[in-house]
């Protein structure tokens, strides 16, 4: 047992003290300011893993988890601090990573636009399942394993994929799916991914498989489509995916329509867009208009190349206030609906290139470029894609960014290369309430 003073919270959720030896110990369950009692769970030689074990004086702002699975499941990191706490948490672990990572000299923190929605929110839910026995189990895995926590519904989605999730569940668990087992590579159904628009108006049900189906088995998942369109008629869709590879990548490249259709069509703001059931999409709707409308503001007028575009999310709120905008995506059914969207959208001269921004020759998409937009996934930006950006004329960079780690890093090789952090614009958004997941805005000048 260690009794501990924490000074802030990490990326993953825990508090952050030092023991009376100096070590660095990390502890589940704490939160910053408080005093607490910690079990030791692993000790190294530089630092400690460590759970609360009880806490002597408690941040004035922490809060009973209202869901009953939070210890269990790891989808969430700070159901027990209240709303206004975590917003600030966001906007540390922003500050933090900048002046930690980027070598970064800052006074004070970024301001924290919360989520409209601190529950409810979000329109994307993955569901691993496994088998049990001659049935299956699905939830969520706990923290740091692949064991499956089997909660009954989610506070963070929707009531009515919460509602679909509790239909498909009950069929798992009575033995209707031959479900994966990932120790032997065997069985069929993987994981259920649903996906809602429209503050579920509308639900796509995604099925992530091991083997396409044949005869019979095609013919009973029409079926299926059949039984849940009857009981959710804002049902579009079902789609198969196919991924037989063994690991951690939930989703593979190949999809086939069952019924329905394969998109939802979400509203953000003053425009409307398709996405598919594979295709990113930001997941909390009304949180990613507001910082995509915010980013927008800082291009205006300009000549812009846009990497990782996605199904055109970003990129309609950018053409309104840019002079010019080209935009580059990877995802096969994404660039297509990139294009679409724009049309839709009434943008003008849009141009949708398709393929990896790592490896298209980026010197020359960069010629004319005023300001190059990025929205990397959490790993940030590849290396040559940095480099190519600092070797040429461009002289902005528009960074939006899911993860403060890769920014600090991405940021400070810029800032080495002569590019200077615009701290007055940069700003936090909370797309992922109850979690640590951190949305960051950031420009940078030459």
């Amino acid at each position: 047992m260690e009794q501990v003073f924490v000074d802030r919270v990490n990326s993953a959720g825990q508090g952050i003290g030092k023991v009376n030896d100096g070590r660095t110990i990390f502890i589940e369950g704490a939160l910053p300011g408080e005093h607490v009692i910690a079990a030791v769970q692993q000790e190294k030689k530089n630092y400690i893993k460590a759970r609360v074990e009880r806490v002597i004086e408690a941040n004035s702002q922490r809060r009973e988890p209202p869901c009953k699975w939070y210890r269990s499941c790891g989808g969430c990191q700070l159901q027990h601090a209240d709303y206004e706490l975590q917003c600030r948490i966001k906007s540390m672990l922003t500050s933090d990573a900048l002046r930690r990572i980027g070598g970064f000299d800052l006074d004070g923190e970024f301001p924290c636009v919360p989520s409209k929605n601190e529950w409810r929110y979000r329109n994307k839910a993955s569901f691993p399942v496994r088998s049990r026995g001659t049935n299956g189990t699905i939830g969520f895995f706990k923290n740091g394993s692949h064991e499956i926590v089997p909660i009954d519904r989610c506070p963070v989605i929707g009531d009515r994929a919460n509602k679909m999730y509790a239909t498909i569940k009950y069929m798992i668990e009575h033995g209707q799916f031959c479900c994966y087992d990932e120790k032997k590579n065997t069985g069929w159904l993987r994981h259920v991914i649903i996906r809602s628009a429209r503050d579920c108006e509308e639900l796509l049900l995604v099925l992530v498989v091991a083997a396409k189906p044949q005869g019979e088995a095609l013919s009973s998942l029409e079926d299926l489509y059949d039984h849940l369109k009857a009981s959710f008629p804002e049902l579009r869709g079902l789609v198969l995916n196919i991924n037989s590879d063994e690991g951690n990548v939930i989703v593979g490249k190949e999809s086939m329509l069952i019924k329905g259709e394969d998109l939802l069509t979400e509203r953000l703001g003053r425009y409307e867009l398709d996405y598919d059931g594979t295709s990113f999409f930001q997941a909390n709707a009304a949180q990613a208009s507001e910082m995509f409308e915010y980013a927008a503001s800082l291009v205006e007028g300009q000549n812009l190349l846009e990497l990782y575009c996605g199904v055109g999310a970003l990129t309609v709120f950018l053409a309104r206030k840019a002079a010019h905008i080209k935009a580059v995506e990877i995802w096969p059914s994404a660039v297509e609906l990139a294009g679409k969207n724009g049309k839709f959208n009434e943008i003008e001269d849009l141009e949708v290139l398709e393929g990896a921004a790592e490896k298209l020759d980026l010197h020359e998409l960069l010629n004319g470029i005023d300001c190059v937009v990025v929205d990397p996934p959490r790993t940030g930006c590849e290396k040559n894609v940095i480099e190519a950006i600092a070797s040429s004329a461009v002289k902005r960079v528009l960074y939006v960014s899911c993860n403060p780690a890769t920014l600090a890093r991405d940021a400070a090789f810029l800032r080495d290369a002569g590019f200077t952090l615009d701290t007055k614009s940069l700003k936090v958004f909370d797309m992922f309430p109850q979690t640590c997941h951190v949305e960051t805005v950031a420009l940078l000048m030459r």
